[in-house]
């Protein structure tokens, strides 16, 4: 498929019609949320949180005020946007401090919360309410030979064993891939076998987006074709799977044939620095380009005003963050 253009464009529209018959046409816009800036791992070639383990002695120092955590919440609550996942290193926070994370983002957000928050036990995860609806595995790549590479001290087996126990226990489980990192179109068998041998319900898409400071600062995301290319046999092998596509800000072109692919939603776009101006209105006019509906908006400021909904103590704290949000996010608005 992807040697010969003519069935790659075949498979793309053949995806976009079996997305719309079982989805729907909406196209959903995602961030994750991120707990904390530090991994004790720190060992990916790709990430950006490998450049800070040096930096950081102390990982507790890089964890975010929960104040600021549930502003960011609240504020993808006005503006309708999905929480991807609660996101953080590994090693960052006990699993006391992350499941009272996840209930107070769900009284937010009026939304059950996926988690990417590195190997969690069955213990762990046995102890989640309604306020989980799944856990998320950083695999990245599953070509072997290059995982442990690139992703030396994050083997996969912990990985796939925590996913398998998180079905057994009645919760959803999800991926991340990245897309560009020195697989190929040979590897899509070995992905597709991973989705089906886990029953992954969603995966993210993510393209590489080099990072200063990392073996990949120097290497070019993937053309987008590719990740078009995943994306339409992925929709294609599992209808119902939720894909979700990651790109960055100097790539929002690619925004339309992901979701022409079959992309359920789109994610990885700095917030703060998009929204209201040109680049929030090129994510709209590509959904819209592509026959799609957005959920949520990229360019409407009224809705980043709104009354905070919670009796939560750290409330002055939040509504504190809020406004140093909104008041970032409006001097961003307008032609960018």
């Amino acid at each position: 498929m992807f040697s010969d253009t003519q069935a790659l464009l075949e498979a793309i529209k053949r995806a976009d019609k079996k997305t719309r018959q079982v989805h729907g046409p909406e196209v959903f816009l995602e961030r994750a949320i991120f707990l904390s800036w530090y991994c004790e791992k720190g060992s990916c070639q790709f990430c950006y949180m490998s450049t800070q383990k040096e930096r950081i002695r102390d990982g507790k120092r890089a964890r975010r005020r929960p104040s600021s955590i549930l502003a960011e919440a609240e504020l993808l609550r006005r503006i309708g946007w999905k929480v991807a996942f609660l996101a953080g290193g590994y090693g960052v926070y006990p699993i006391g401090e992350i499941r009272e994370m996840a209930r107070k983002v769900h009284e937010i957000v009026g939304e059950p919360i996926w988690l990417n928050t590195g190997i969690l036990s069955r213990e762990d995860m046995s102890g989640f309410d309604e306020s989980v609806e799944g856990v998320v595995g950083s695999v990245e790549t599953v070509n072997k030979g290059l995982h442990r590479v690139v992703c030396p001290g994050k083997p996969l087996e912990p990985v796939e064993a925590m996913l398998d126990s998180a079905k057994e226990i009645g919760l959803k489980t999800g991926m991340t891939i990245i897309l560009g990192l020195g697989e190929s179109a040979e590897d899509l068998p070995a992905l597709m076998d991973f989705i089906e041998r886990h029953r992954i319900d969603r995966i993210t898409l993510y393209t590489l987006n080099p990072h200063p400071g990392t073996p990949f600062a120097d290497t070019p995301p993937p053309p987008s074709l590719y990740q078009a290319g995943v994306t339409a046999a992925l929709r294609l092998r599992f209808p119902r799977l939720r894909i979700t596509a990651g790109t960055w800000i100097d790539q929002l072109p690619n925004i339309g044939i992901v979701l022409l692919a079959g992309a359920n939603g789109i994610t990885k776009y700095p917030l703060f620095r998009m929204f209201g101006n040109r680049f929030g209105r090129k994510v709209e006019e590509e959904i819209a380009a592509a026959g799609r509906r957005v959920v949520g908006t990229f360019t409407d400021a009224s809705r980043l005003e709104g009354e905070l909904k919670t009796t939560f103590p750290e409330r002055e704290e939040i509504e504190s963050a809020l406004q140093r949000y909104v008041l970032r996010i409006r001097r961003g608005c307008g032609p960018a």
